[in-house]
């Protein structure tokens, strides 16, 4: 009798059905169905709702790849294999590191140096305000709709940003009670991730607290075999 791995999240099969699903889309968008407008890719350069959505939530890879590294690490994850082409792909392999990862932690092990260093976030915020406000956009839903059914297949571009919004928050949960965040200050800071993605998740990275030494210092849980 087949035994689920007690090591898994209750999730893991859901974000299974999370790629399985967006992997269909994918497929679904480019087939040549017919009736589809003739394809346009420079359409997309001349449209400000494109260029505003591409840059602005284009950040949120940034800060989530950094989750995704610091959440691998301490479960014993090779997460360069996930990481890479996260930026390609987006939720795609997202959804395959959710699935896969161990429902605990595994390895004691500090956070790299690097992703501590709050002026990086603090960057990363400003630039984001600063992307946000030079591609505003300035033409009609109308003008969005029709360059995109131009490039139908570029459309699951938008359903990749909302879901990784989405996913990132199981991760910025799982980095606050690593860093032993006061229980009021968390539904805030995850609010503000899903309703504004790479604005919200940078300013939390800039201002969250260094891992606490006194969740550091206990053992890690131990795993049934």
């Amino acid at each position: 009798m087949a035994v689920i791995s007690s090591e898994r999240s209750p999730l893991s099969r859901w974000y299974w059905v999370l790629f399985f699903g967006c992997l269909a889309v994918v497929i679904a968008l480019n087939l040549p169905w017919p009736g589809l407008p003739a394809q346009d890719a420079s359409a997309l350069l001349r449209d400000n709702w494109f260029l505003w959505g591409f840059n602005y939530f284009g950040l949120l890879l940034l800060p989530l790849a950094a989750l995704v590294i610091e959440d691998a690490l301490r479960r014993g994850m090779r997460w360069l294999l996930y990481v890479v082409p996260m930026f390609v792909v987006g939720i795609l392999v997202l959804s395959i590191y959710m699935a896969r990862r161990p429902a605990i932690e595994r390895v004691q092990q500090p956070t790299p140096r690097w992703l501590e260093q709050r002026w990086l976030w603090w960057i990363l915020t400003i630039a984001t305000v600063l992307i946000g406000i030079f591609f505003l956009p300035r033409g009609s839903l109308a003008e969005l709709v029709d360059t995109m059914s131009r490039n139908l297949g570029l459309s699951f571009m938008w359903l990749d940003i909302a879901l990784n919004q989405v996913v990132a928050l199981a991760l910025v949960q799982a980095d606050m009670q690593r860093r032993a965040m006061p229980e009021h200050q968390r539904a805030p800071w995850l609010i503000a991730t899903l309703l504004t993605g790479p604005l919200g998740l940078c300013a939390y990275m800039a201002i969250r607290p260094p891992v606490s030494q006194a969740s550091a210092a206990q053992p890690l849980p131990t795993m049934r075999t």
